[in-house]
């Protein structure tokens, strides 16, 4: 058993750095361009590795904080990943069964968090990782919730662009943030949790910005 979860960190290692060094490249390419497509492909396959060892190392020696990123990185950019094939839905596409399954189980495992969350708060003195797991689980709930709405309902032609935007560098900004979180410990604590959102948060909405204004403009044009 030893020598896989040896194998199993070294694997996350690797995909963990992958990821990290490949999302910044497909980021700064252009959006819908073979080498955006192709480097954002290897991004998803990394995360994918990550989470699969996340899984099995979090399960092995009991880390429900490593369990707790890994569910909530990889669904961010599972879903960012699925809305690329999902662009048809306000012209009737049917949702896959397994985008629900993903979705059903992301909700699951978030309120398991947020339970967990309140059960340290409450019993401990573990605030802070009480206050983190509360906070993961609320926002992976949110995010599931936002796509159940999406699922559901007729929206704008260009809502799965933004889902994928978010999702994708959703994901990204929870991996950098567990990067931090082990290895910048030259820089207070609280700063390890909060920077990468700090930047990466306000980048999505100001590239959602971007791209509404842009169709927007488009729009306008195409009305002339």
């Amino acid at each position: 058993m030893q020598w896989i979860v040896k194998i199993s960190l070294v694997l996350h290692v690797v995909a963990g750095v992958t990821a990290l060094f490949v999302a910044p490249v497909a980021m700064a390419l252009k959006k819908g361009g073979q080498g955006h497509r192709n480097w954002g492909l290897i991004f998803f396959w990394a995360m994918t590795v990550i989470f699969i060892t996340a899984l099995f190392l979090s399960t092995v020696q009991w880390s429900p904080f490593l369990l707790m990123i890994a569910v909530f990185s990889y669904y961010s950019v599972l879903s960012g990943y699925r809305w690329k094939f999902l662009k048809n839905l306000h012209r009737g596409q049917s949702v896959k069964w397994y985008d629900w399954g993903a979705l059903v189980l992301n909700v699951t495992f978030n309120l398991s968090f947020i339970t967990w969350g309140f059960f340290l708060a409450v019993k401990s003195d573990a605030l802070g990782v009480a206050f983190l797991a509360m906070g993961f689980g609320l926002f992976g709930v949110f995010l599931s919730v936002d796509n159940l709405l999406l699922f559901l309902k007729p929206h704008a032609p260009q809502a799965w662009l933004y889902q994928h935007l978010g999702g994708m560098v959703g994901g990204f900004i929870a991996t950098v943030t567990a990067f931090s979180s082990q290895f910048m410990n030259f820089i207070p604590e609280w700063l390890q949790w909060s920077w990468p959102s700090a930047i990466g948060i306000p980048l999505i909405f100001y590239w959602s910005a971007s791209y509404r204004r842009k169709s927007k403009s488009s729009k306008t044009v195409a009305s002339q």
